[in-house]
């Protein structure tokens, strides 16, 4: 699987903007019924995502846009040998 970038950005430098963004999970490779990771480049926040449809607010005063890393594999703490 290749790296995948979604980019989501408010068009409007006023005023926080909200709504819900559709990814062709199908097109993308995803599991419908298993979480997937949303790693922001520009804060490094990171997301879990579910399904086609994901609310997303981005208000221009603190961050107009996110560039989004997808990433197909969540991370558990069954992936760490100290987690037990």
């Amino acid at each position: 699987h290749a790296d995948m970038v979604v980019v989501v950005v408010n068009l409007d430098p006023h005023h926080a903007q909200s709504g819900w963004v559709s990814l062709p999970v199908d097109r993308f490779d995803l599991d419908d019924a298993r979480p997937y990771q949303m790693h922001d480049l520009l804060s490094g926040a990171r997301y879990l995502w579910h399904g086609a449809r994901n609310f997303v607010s981005l208000d221009p005063k603190l961050s107009p846009a996110h560039i989004f890393r997808l990433r197909r594999r969540v991370r558990t703490e069954r992936d760490f040998d100290y987690f037990m």
